[in-house]
């Protein structure tokens, strides 16, 4: 990211100036969800929509993403001359990987996915003094993190219901009273492996695995 104004180049993901005149500055950030129409619309109801001329592969193919999920698994590498550009890797993870990070301060922690799957899409954990819940949310194809006073929860189709009450349906959460509730989200990024651990050097891994693994 480069800003004309002072010639400041920006790293994306934690909002520091890493280049020029303002480096070592930081800009305010907020999160980044891979969501959906329907998820953006019930928590704002007033958003505009800017629509792009998808490639024809992607429009109208009614199946429910998977599209676009065949696609993006043909991605299973960087191009060659990429990796000379990054730095040294941390390769206690695959490098093309899809997980969440999760950072505070100077506290960074990555789910990946398969670990996520083999805890039946839901973890529950403490991250930074805080209850956190790790959880796939079926219909935006993705993980999510959120803090919570629950401390447990169960499927209900692909309904999540947490164990104070709360359920999160079609990525929305609800409350006990079935009103929709405001969330309160750390900061955080689904993204591959190799990007966080560039940006968040030698970050917590969570890779426990379930008892029924054991």
């Amino acid at each position: 990211m480069y800003d004309k104004e002072s010639g400041s180049h920006w790293n994306h993901m934690t909002g520091e100036a890493v280049r020029g005149p303002l480096k070592g500055t930081t800009l305010p950030i907020e999160n980044v969800f891979h969501t959906t129409v329907g998820q953006v619309l019930a928590e704002n109801p007033d958003a505009l929509l800017a629509w792009s001329r998808h490639p024809a592969a992607l429009r109208g193919s009614g199946d429910g993403g998977g599209t676009l999920r065949r696609m993006l698994a043909r991605i299973t590498g960087v191009p060659d001359m990429f990796p000379a550009t990054m730095g040294e890797e941390d390769d206690r993870r695959d490098r093309m990987e899809m997980g969440i990070g999760i950072w505070k301060g100077d506290l960074a922690r990555y789910y990946p996915m398969p670990v996520v799957r083999a805890w039946d899409d839901v973890i529950f954990d403490t991250f930074g003094g805080d209850n956190v819940l790790i959880y796939y949310d079926p219909s935006a194809f993705a993980l999510l993190a959120e803090r919570t006073d629950a401390s447990g929860a169960t499927w209900e189709g692909k309904i999540l219901r947490l164990s104070n009450g709360d359920h999160i349906e079609d990525g929305i959460l609800y409350g006990p009273d079935g009103e929709r509730k405001e969330r309160d989200r750390p900061l955080q990024v689904y993204t591959r492996w190799y990007g966080f651990s560039l940006t968040f050097p030698e970050p917590e891994i969570f890779d426990r695995r379930p008892i029924s693994d054991w």
